[in-house]
């Protein structure tokens, strides 16, 4: 996926895309390793963009199921270019109910998110959570990041705030100081509400 596309949406749309320049591999790494991603797994990725995580993803877990949701139809575009065995939807996540049937998603055990969650006020980070939240395992992981220097927004401790009410342990990773800006990690488990499951 080249990085120009990435940058140019970013130059279109720059409260959309919510980062000025890809996320580097030692964030991926990290952000898909919190995951702890198992055989069978569902997985779900929030905001493709570049195909940092889908990369690492991809070369981790080429058997698990994974679906990239990224509004860009462009960068939508170069992701099924570049990984032609991944389901991308262009689409927003709230849109994830309306989707999923046509997915044949009916469980979702791993979410790895790239949302610019530090932009977005309470009621849109609201609405992606509760639009997932139906369709999670029991086992179910949620991992996504902050940039370090966003601990300032209160944006980040609405987040912060409506993971712990949807998820019974929310914890932060050390900052994974190699990623440009540096950032941490959200992950957060045990969700309080599962819809049904399907036998894996």
């Amino acid at each position: 996926m080249s990085t120009l596309l990435f940058i140019r949406d970013v130059a279109r749309n720059p409260v959309r895309m919510g980062a000025i320049a890809p996320s580097g591999r030692q964030l991926a790494r990290a952000i898909v390793a919190a995951a702890q991603v198992a055989p069978g797994d569902v997985v779900i990725e929030l905001g493709g963009g570049s195909g940092s995580f889908t990369r690492e993803l991809v070369a981790r877990h080429p058997e698990n199921p994974l679906t990239v949701f990224e509004l860009s139809a462009d960068l939508a575009a170069g992701l099924r270019r570049e990984f032609p065995s991944v389901r991308v939807v262009a689409a927003p996540v709230e849109d994830f109910p309306k989707v999923a049937p046509s997915l044949g998603i009916s469980r979702v055990d791993r979410i790895i998110s790239g949302l610019p969650w530090a932009l977005w006020g309470e009621a849109r980070q609201a609405a992606v959570l509760d639009a997932l939240t139906p369709y999670l395992a029991p086992t179910a992981r949620l991992v996504t990041f902050h940039y370090l220097h966003s601990r300032s927004l209160g944006r980040v401790s609405i987040t912060q705030r409506l993971l712990r009410e949807r998820f019974a342990r929310v914890t932060h990773s050390a900052p994974v100081w190699a990623n440009m800006p540096p950032a941490y990690l959200n992950i957060a488990e045990s969700p309080r509400g599962c819809g049904p499951l399907t036998p894996r």
